[in-house]
């Protein structure tokens, strides 16, 4: 790999780094006005959580599309000063009483819709910067910056929310997409367009033949299956997280702050052992074992009970271990997909892996609300864990559990003459 290249790699993970922290700020700042300001009930904490998670559903296929017909550079720029925007009406509207319920909503979409566009450019844009055979050493550097945003972005969000109130606590967030614009906007400019062969598909083939790699691969599929049902799950428990602390635990926003941050810091060993976990286990029991301890790490939370540093040290120790197991996991099933994709495809097997799993968060969400408004936060909460608990089993009875190392080409030959076999 060429200097330039690499120097075009770190400038590609500066920006990324910084535009994560600041998000993470975000992304606890919104749900705390809400619960403590608002005191919205569950099923509103499920509709805003939702908000966020439904661009996923509606944004993923056609971004796909997009990101496989014009270089992806551009998309990332455009994408972190749309969300800078929409970030800076949240204290604009401060002097007139807001900001209100529907605008969290409303901003929560908007920068949900702008995180589908640059997270399918990004996907797709390293391993032309990089290289297929240096995808699992450079995600884990990436994942690092996953894991140094949420350990670092929760503790300074409830210090933030505690001094200076949430709505200009995302100020940092929208400081931070403007500097990772302009890191992006450094980056030298070698990237190709796409091959004029994607754009002269019709339309619903081409968003059509993302979504068939991922549900027609032997690997592919069980892992994007397995995804849906930890996505539905897991968000199902993000929606009634904070009102559970606030309400029946009695934290703060400066603990459920440094709560979050446990999780970060247990992701940062997770991203610097993927590749020696995955050497020794192989690939696919890295995948499977990491989705099924971090599933098992989060019954802590519903089991949460007791004097408050007992139910602040549960917390942490589920956040912490479920980010170690999960971030394994989720490096070699990232690495995974990646190899497996054709770069003509990059864009829309992202883009189908994000409406699938990402767009049943959603309704995820959705369920948690429900099921925290009829059965209690700590009900529905065993609810959802038990069930993020269960959808690992796909995974564990698939051929994913024998894959020892990530394959070293593209899928897209056994694809077409299964294509042409049906034919």
């Amino acid at each position: 790999m060429t200097t330039a290249f690499t120097r075009d790699f770190r400038k590609l993970w500066a920006a990324l780094s910084v535009s994560l922290l600041g998000s993470e700020i975000t992304t606890l700042a919104l749900p705390l006005f809400a619960a403590t300001v608002l005191h919205t009930s569950p099923l509103q904490m499920g509709v805003l959580v939702a908000a966020g998670q439904l661009p996923f559903l509606l944004c993923s296929m056609p971004a796909g599309l997009l990101a496989d017909r014009v270089r992806r550079r551009p998309i990332l720029i455009a994408t972190d000063i749309g969300a800078a925007a929409l970030l800076l009406t949240i204290p604009a509207t401060v002097p007139f009483g807001g900001p209100y319920f529907s605008q969290l909503c409303v901003v929560a979409f908007g920068i949900g819709t702008f995180a589908v566009l640059s997270e399918v450019a990004h996907y797709a844009y390293v391993p032309t910067l990089v290289g297929r055979e240096q995808l699992t050493a450079f995600n884990s550097r990436l994942q690092i910056s996953y894991s140094v945003s949420e350990s670092a972005g929760p503790g300074i969000a409830g210090i933030l929310v505690q001094t200076i109130t949430a709505p200009f606590a995302v100020l940092v967030d929208a400081c931070s997409f403007i500097a990772s614009a302009l890191l992006l906007r450094s980056i030298g400019d070698r990237e190709r367009r796409p091959g004029d062969a994607v754009s002269q598909d019709p339309l619903w083939r081409s968003l059509a033949e993302g979504l068939r790699l991922l549900l027609r691969d032997r690997l592919l599929r069980p892992i994007v299956i397995t995804g849906l049902f930890v996505a539905i799950f897991e968000n199902g428990v993000i929606a009634l997280y904070v009102l559970y602390a606030t309400r029946e635990l009695g934290l703060n926003a400066a603990t459920i702050g440094a709560v979050f941050v446990a999780g970060g810091l247990g992701a940062i060993p997770g991203a610097l052992l993927a590749r020696r976990v995955g050497d020794r286990l192989g690939v696919g029991r890295a995948i499977v074992a990491g989705l099924l301890l971090a599933a098992l790490a989060g019954l802590l939370v519903p089991l949460a009970a007791g004097p408050s540093l007992l139910v602040i040290a549960l917390l942490a120790v589920a956040k912490a271990f479920g980010a170690l197991t999960f971030t394994v996991a989720n490096i070699h099933q990232w690495s995974l997909r990646q190899a497996i994709t054709p770069d003509e495809l990059a864009g829309r097997v992202t883009a189908g892996q994000r409406f699938l799993v990402y767009g049943g968060g959603s309704l995820g969400a959705l369920l948690g609300g429900a099921l925290g408004g009829a059965l209690g936060l700590r009900a529905a909460l065993f609810v959802c864990v038990t069930g993020a608990v269960l959808a690992p089993l796909w995974t564990l009875f698939s051929p994913v559990r024998h894959l020892r190392e990530q394959p070293p080409e593209p899928a897209r030959p056994a694809i077409d003459t299964s294509e042409a076999a049906n034919t």
